[in-house]
Formats: structure tokens, C-alpha cells, sequence
């Protein structure tokens, strides 16, 4: 049985894409997909949809004007159904065009989802003018799995793992007398990017300030996709104990680790969710954190920094992954 992680990246759809199309917060979306917190049935019901996982409910018999405003909804939801399920199809045919293709339906039936009700109203008796044979009352689409199946991996989402499955190679951690090498985001699709580099702008004087910022490319033009970046895992690049401050200034939510002998430590900014404690022990390549925009920023992305003692060190050639 699929689970929602694997249902979303097979439909080439980012949380925000999701969110845009059902209605429910993106931060929401991920907290389920990360097993942080369980989907209500209406919110899995309401994704099983967006999917193209379940049959609408059949519509009662409505007045003109109420079919109307009941029905374009739910249409857009099967239709996007209909779209997303030919997307992997379109990503290998036409690589480079296929997020272009389906970017404007997502946009425009978000708009749809999220500003207008999809609850049917009570049924009514049709008028002597108007018949219930010119309404349509349910969908003629059938979805290959039945609702129980369809709604069963989004209501009850996998166990959350301290490090992530992949399909990708593992990446390799370790700390030496350089510092902490690996990657710490570590994106399930898309290419990893510097948006501000270490010594720029707001990293200077790097004797304080000094870091990276990371976010991910999912296009691969070269640059930072916020859509691409939110909720993106952060992970720990060496062992050690967690020290964390939420709702700082100006690092909004940041998780510090600290080397189990105290020389190295790394620091994490703008994290949207933390998902370690204060004293935690984590070990290198761990999940301490989701990609966001806490604290101040001008969109999603990882502040990244290394210290050695009160030293501040570009992470720049420690960090391996794969910048451009």
C-alpha cells in the first residue's frame, strides 16, 4: 500500500501544490506524510480525492443555481484526478515542459477548493421549470480503489523513522578535524542550492553571523523554488546533543548540536517544524527538522552553521550537495 510521501511524489506534486488543491494547510499535509500527526477523515477523504483515489459522493438532487455551485467544485477535483494521474507519464515524455502544463490548472483550482465550500447544502425540491434530469447528480469516473483503501495510508500515515528511506545512495557523514561533512538538507526531489553565500549580506561579520543559506532548485534552473523548499528534511550532520530555541530572533525556530566533546558544533535556522527536544541525543543524519521560513527571512531555506569552540567556519566545502 502507498503511502501519502509516495502518493504526492508520484503526482510531481510540492506540499504547497497540495495545499493549493485541497484546501488544507501545507504544514498540515507534511506533519501527516512525516508521521508527526494523524489526517482527519475529512482531510484524508479530501486528499483521497484530490489523488484520484476515491469516488465523489453522489450529489443529491439540486436547484440550478445549487448544482452549480456544488458541482464546479467537486468537477475541478475530478478533473485534476484525471490531470495528475497521466503526470509521471508526462514527466518522461516531455520533461521540461509537463510542470507548465499542469502549474495553471493547480493554481486556478486552489483558488477553487479554498475559497469556496465543498459541502452539498440540503436537498431541495426542483422547481416546475427545472428537472433533476438536467443536473448532473454523480460522477462517472471510477477510481481504482475503493474508499477504505484509498483513504487507509492518508488516515494512518507510516511510522516516523529517525533517518529517512531513499532510493538515492546513502550520504555519507562524518566529523574530522576539517569539521562535520554531509549534506544537511536533504531534498527527495530536485537539486540543492546556496541562495546567499558564506561572508554575503546578511552573513556578515561571519565572526557572528557567518553561514550558508540552502533551499532547493526543482526545475533545474539554478535557482531556489520555494514551493520545492518547504518542509524539505533537515538533517543533523554529526552526533551530538540538542539545544532548542523556537521562535528566536532572527532565526526563528533553530536547533543547535553539539559534539559529544563539545569542539563542533552546527546550527539549523528557520526550521518550519522541529522534530527533536531540548537534551536530545541525535546521531549524524538524523531528521532534526522541516525546511521553512521562521524567524526573518525572504522565503523557505536552511540557515547552515559551523563552529569549532567560538571559531565560525565556512561550511561551504563540508557540506557536499552537489551546489551549483
Amino acid at each position: 500500500m502507498q503511502t501519502l510521501r509516495q502518493l504526492r511524489r508520484s503526482r510531481h506534486l510540492t506540499f504547497v501544490d497540495l495545499a493549493l488543491l485541497t484546501g488544507i494547510p501545507a504544514r498540515t499535509i507534511a506533519e501527516a506524510e512525516y508521521g508527526l500527526r494523524h489526517l482527519s477523515r475529512p482531510e484524508a477523504e479530501t486528499l483521497a480525492l484530490v489523488l484520484g483515489l476515491s469516488t465523489p459522493t453522489p450529489l443529491p438532487s439540486l436547484s440550478r443555481h445549487q448544482a452549480q455551485s456544488s458541482v464546479i467544485p467537486w468537477a475541478l477535483m475530478t478533473g485534476l484526478a484525471a490531470v495528475l494521474s497521466v503526470a509521471p507519464l508526462m514527466n518522461e515524455l516531455l520533461p521540461d515542459q509537463q510542470r507548465h502544463l499542469y502549474t495553471p490548472i493547480i493554481v486556478q483550482a486552489g483558488e477553487w477548493l479554498v475559497t469556496r465550500s465543498l459541502s452539498v447544502p440540503p436537498p431541495m425540491t426542483s422547481t416546475p421549470t427545472e428537472t433533476t434530469s438536467e443536473i448532473a447528480t454523480e460522477s462517472s469516473i471510477v477510481f481504482p480503489l475503493s474508499a477504505g483503501e484509498a483513504l487507509a495510508p492518508l488516515i494512518a500515515p507510516a511510522p516516523r523513522l529517525p533517518h529517512l528511506a531513499s532510493n538515492k545512495p546513502s550520504v555519507s557523514f562524518y566529523l574530522d578535524e576539517n569539521g562535520p561533512h554531509g549534506c544537511p538538507v536533504q531534498p527527495t526531489a530536485g537539486q540543492v542550492v546556496i541562495t546567499q553565500g558564506y561572508g554575503i549580506g546578511s552573513h556578515t561579520p561571519v565572526q557572528v553571523w557567518g553561514a550558508i543559506d540552502l533551499a532547493v532548485d526543482g526545475n533545474g534552473d539554478g535557482f531556489a523554488d520555494p514551493g520545492s523548499s518547504w518542509y524539505t528534511p533537515v538533517i543533523a550532520t554529526h552526533p551530538g546533543k540538542v539545544k532548542v530555541t523556537l521562535n528566536s530572533y532572527p532565526a526563528g525556530n533553530h536547533v543547535w548540536v553539539v559534539a559529544p566533546d563539545g569542539t563542533w558544533r552546527t546550527g539549523y535556522s528557520h526550521l518550519a517544524v522541529v522534530m527533536v527536544i531540548d537534551g536530545q541525543q541525535v546521531q549524524a543524519g538524523e531528521v532534526i527538522g522541516l525546511m521553512g521560513d521562521t524567524g526573518v527571512t525572504s522565503g523557505p531555506h536552511l540557515d547552515y552553521q559551523v563552529w569549532r569552540g567560538d571559531t565560525n567556519i565556512d561550511p561551504t566545502p563540508l557540506v557536499g550537495c552537489g551546489l551549483r
